[in-house]
């Protein structure tokens, strides 16, 4: 008897063509996959955070709400004048005062100058506003008494502040034009002191536009504002 044999189609050639081309299919997926993963890898990180120069002022300086001083935008160079209680400087002009230091513990001098002087009933109740809005102690003024607003620039450029920042205060005194207290009809004599309205804003550099408040005899411009510490550099201006 012969054998019969059972002649079966082979699929060899076939499943090797299958895998081949799968093989072909994952290798192409796999480099595509990588070249997106090495794209993104060389992207830079996204960050929440912010960057040392958006964040340049320290948290704690918190601009006055009551907008009595602020930093002055573009401001100009300024060039000190003398000025003596004889020749005192007029508003607009700059002269140079003695402002202390806490950061050295002594005087320095900073360019200082008076911008505008307001007086009058309704400024003596801006400054009653402006002084129970900081917490401060606001003194009545007499029946022959107004108040007065000096409103004044002050370059803190150079001036060592450390860490915390400095007032944009100065000490201030009001006297008659020959330096000495203010003489009054009754012949008595009268002087005071200035003080800065913002008490509670620092800074650390720049040109300060600021303002401080004095009282002043009703009528009389025959008196000095003395910008400076007694004993130390002062500049003088002429009263309005």
């Amino acid at each position: 008897m012969k054998k019969r044999i059972l002649c079966v189609p082979s699929v060899l050639p076939a499943l090797t063509l299958l895998v081949i081309l799968s093989l072909v299919l994952f290798s192409c997926a796999c480099a595509k996959s990588a070249e997106d993963t090495s794209a993104a890898s060389s992207q830079p990180p996204v960050s929440l955070a912010v960057s040392e120069e958006e964040s340049s002022e320290p948290p704690h300086i918190v601009p006055p709400a009551n907008g009595i001083s602020y930093t002055v935008q573009n401001a100009e160079t300024p060039s000190a004048a003398a000025a003596s209680v004889d020749e005192p400087l007029s508003v607009g002009t700059w002269g140079q005062a003695a402002k202390f230091c806490t950061e050295n513990d002594s005087y320095i001098e900073v360019p200082f100058r008076l911008t505008a002087v307001r007086r009058g009933a309704a400024v003596t109740e801006e400054v009653r506003r402006l002084t129970e809005q900081g917490n401060g102690y606001f003194v009545e003024p007499s029946q022959n008494e107004e108040y007065a607003i000096a409103e004044y620039e002050i370059c803190l450029d150079g001036f060592p502040v450390g860490q915390g920042g400095t007032l944009c205060d100065i000490t201030a005194f009001i006297t008659g034009e020959n330096g000495e207290a203010l003489s009054l009809n009754d012949g008595s004599y009268w002087g005071t002191t200035a003080s800065c309205l913002d008490t509670s804003t620092y800074y650390y550099e720049g040109t300060i536009h600021s303002q401080m408040a004095f009282r002043i005899i009703k009528n009389r411009s025959d008196y000095l504002i003395i910008a400076g510490e007694y004993g130390e550099t002062q500049t003088f201006f002429k009263g309005q």
